[in-house]
């Protein structure tokens, strides 16, 4: 009987058999692992995790992926043969170049039929191991299929889809194709498939260039694959860069190039194009999978998707998920949720287009009190119907104004303390949509007392009424005339310390004149801050 080492910790940890892992894209087969035993010894922590079912599917090599803490990290697998354990052997890992992410394998030359695998993950002590998802491979059939070259359906016409910019694989410095790629489409393409690599996420060119080269490696010398399975993979950040080769890499980008026979949908690669998103988008997988794609990158994926559909002949209603094909959740609940979303918005951009609607410059600015001022100038207009002024504050967008007239303008803004983005968002045709200009600027904490002066002021009908306070307390905000006579209570409520408060003033019922506002923070037992600003009405 096999037996195992008697554990010192003991966890109750099962991989679940529905994942959305990279290492899905690699297996045959999944393998359910439990978390059984955590040793320390001397400056080394020993993670021991073994399969909690018989496994019965033959196989050559086994591959996994996870998250681990720490500097240094090694791997070893053996396996469970004739009611003994086999000897040790080494796993390849490749970290991930920004998060706790690996990628783990082990491939040999032999058919194995075992009943179970022990793996053992090396850290340093005190560190943690988490292991996602896991499975087994069989080799024999990764056979490639004869070379068949077909050119891509869109070469030599005219197109309403500008392509992406893409980072080609000599700015990665991939390594060379092992052997000679196949086509794609036999005989034609079928499918755009997104994936997630759950892991291995990138929000700069420098990261995402790294880490496009490190999924590489796994691929070829992990799994022992002739390349990167995936046609394309994007960061967070929606730069967008090639896997594969083309089967002709001299042919124009813009084109369309035929593409070459990957390895990301096992059993249904033939013709289904494969874009890889980095980041782990599953929140059911823990706390290292709750991204969400940014704007930016949602923009990007669906023109990488138009611009595919449009050169390879395949509808927006064939773009799939990986989970569609296999039992898998990737490319993670986060973006499988928007795939209907992404179609439409595909469908409409075929349709539209994506030229530019023009170009502009924005410029912010924020004086010591936090006010913001926003400034925007067009260069070109090519189309645009209307724009909005938009205001970002992490998940948070507010429209601050929509004009239709393509005219250079300001605005005066202000918040809390905090980043701020803003952006010009043109509209045209069919309701499309681009980002012509953004920029973004810090509004920092005062640490005093302040009552800003209103905004604007003069005013007609509407003013904007801003203060900060060091201590929390009752507020009252009252409006006064040159005779001292209160003509309005603005506010009185409790108010939080270390915060910019705002307040919308009507002055529309008030004739033209000079007038007071005054503030008074009350304490627990007196008043603890009191000003007065001049505010002027003009009719």
């Amino acid at each position: 009987m096999l037996r195992l080492l008697a554990p010192l910790c003991v966890f109750s940890l099962l991989v679940p058999a529905t994942h959305g892992q990279l290492v899905d894209d690699l297996i045959h087969a999944p393998v359910a692992i439990e978390a059984a035993r955590v040793q320390t010894v001397g400056k080394t922590t020993l993670h021991t995790f073994a399969s909690s079912q018989a496994i019965d599917l033959p196989f050559t090599g086994i591959a996994l992926q996870g998250f681990a803490a720490g500097d240094s990290l090694r791997g070893q697998v053996r396996f469970g043969e004739q009611e003994a354990w086999g000897p040790w052997h080494e796993l390849y890992i490749v970290r991930s170049a920004t998060d706790e992410a690996f990628l783990a394998s082990y491939r040999g030359e032999a058919v194995r039929v075992t009943t179970h695998i022990e793996l053992r993950i090396i850290v340093e002590a005190g560190h943690t191991v988490e292991i996602l998802h896991a499975g087994t491979f069989d080799r024999r059939r990764d056979v490639q299929l004869p070379e068949d070259v077909h050119d891509g359906p869109g070469m030599g016409q005219d197109f309403t889809i500008i392509a992406p910019k893409i980072y080609r694989r000599s700015d990665w410095n991939a390594q060379p194709f092992r052997g000679t790629p196949i086509a794609l489409n036999r005989p034609s393409y079928n499918y755009m498939t997104l994936h997630h690599t759950a892991g291995f996420g990138a929000t700069t060119l420098r990261e995402g260039l790294e880490q496009v080269r490190r999924i590489q490696d796994f691929h070829q010398n992990g799994r022992g694959w002739n390349d990167i399975g995936y046609q394309f993979l994007m960061d967070q950040e929606g730069r967008l860069y090639q896997g594969r080769p083309f089967i002709n890499e001299s042919a124009p980008w813009d084109q369309g190039p035929p593409l070459a026979h990957g390895a990301h949908v096992g059993g249904a690669n033939t013709g289904n194009i494969g874009v890889s998103l980095m980041g782990c988008y599953h929140p059911p997988e823990g706390g290292n999978c709750r991204d969400e794609m940014t704007r930016p990158a949602i923009d990007s994926l669906v023109t990488t998707f138009a611009f595919l559909s449009e050169r390879y002949g395949v509808s927006p209603e064939q773009m799939r998920g990986h989970r569609d094909f296999s039992q898998t959740a990737c490319p993670g609940e986060n973006n499988y949720v928007q795939l209907p979303s992404f179609r439409m918005q595909v469908s409409d951009l075929l349709v539209a287009g994506n030229a530019p609607l023009g170009t502009a410059a924005m410029y912010v600015r924020v004086d010591s009190i936090g006010v913001v001022v926003v400034r925007w100038a067009f260069q070109d207009d090519l189309g645009i119907d209307e724009y909005d002024i938009q205001r970002k504050v992490g998940e948070t967008v507010t429209t601050l104004l929509t004009r239709t007239a393509v005219e250079d303008g300001q605005i005066v803004d202000g918040g809390t303390a905090g980043q701020y983005e803003y952006q010009l968002v043109a509209r045209g045709s069919r309701n499309r949509e681009q980002v012509l200009a953004s920029a973004t600027i810090e509004i920092h904490n005062p640490g005093r007392y302040i009552l800003a002066q209103n905004y604007p002021n003069p005013v007609k009908d509407h003013t904007i009424v801003r203060y900060f306070l060091r201590q929390p307390g009752i507020v009252r905000l009252n409006m006064f005339d040159v005779a001292g006579r209160q003509v309005t209570k603005v506010e009185e409520s409790y108010k939080d310390e270390d915060v910019w408060h705002s307040i919308s003033l009507d002055t529309s019922g008030f004739p033209s004149g000079v007038y007071y506002y005054q503030i008074q923070l009350e304490g627990f037992s007196s008043t603890v801050y009191e000003a007065v600003n001049p505010l002027i009405i003009l009719r």
